[in-house]
């Protein structure tokens, strides 16, 4: 497994909480995204933990997540940032990086924060086409506003316990699925 991605997960947190203490945005980001870091590190410290988790009773199912960072907005509703680290420049949004998005703010409603249906990914990229020689390893970065829908992410939840509940289907030889079953046991 490689380290770089930890290391950059590590290293844009600290980047952030460094300029959370000095209430601004960094450099960056600047102008590139509204309302300002969350401003209580104890609060993000939280939702950057498995702690921010929802059981839905009825379902019998607990969803988790980790927030890289948020952002609060003038009407103090808090704004999911999640950071992903590429080779390249960006084409598109993937569907899982949206769905993740609205499993975010799916969390935060449920533990009563407020909240809106957006979030924002910050694609940290770099761009072997067009690179600084003096500095080859500075990151552009790309934001995208991402619109979020937590109710997908109810959908999912129940979808999941109907499969749970539903009897497995017999083993087959030619199921592609089935031949994996026992790796590792």
């Amino acid at each position: 497994m490689s380290t770089l991605p930890n290391g950059m997960d590590y290293t844009l947190k600290n980047y952030y909480d460094e300029w959370r203490k000095k209430g601004k945005l960094p450099p960056m980001l600047e102008g590139k995204l509204p309302g300002k870091l969350l401003p209580d590190q104890a609060r993000i410290a939280l939702l950057r933990s498995k702690r921010l988790h929802y059981f839905d009773e009825t379902l019998n199912i607990k969803l988790e997540g980790m927030l890289d960072d948020a952002l609060m907005l003038d009407n103090n509703a808090i704004i999911p940032i999640d950071n992903k680290t590429r080779g390249f420049p960006p084409k598109e949004t993937h569907e899982a990086h949206i769905f993740q998005m609205s499993a975010y703010t799916y969390l935060l409603r449920k533990n009563n924060y407020p909240t809106q249906n957006t979030a924002y990914l910050i694609l940290w990229y770099l761009d072997h086409k067009h690179m600084n020689m003096d500095d080859p390893l500075a990151f552009n970065v790309a934001i995208e506003e991402v619109h979020t829908d937590p109710e997908k992410v109810q959908q999912a939840l129940q979808d999941i316990r109907q499969a749970m509940d539903d009897q497995m289907p017999p083993f087959a030889i030619t199921c592609e699925f089935c031949k994996y079953r026992n790796i590792g046991y």
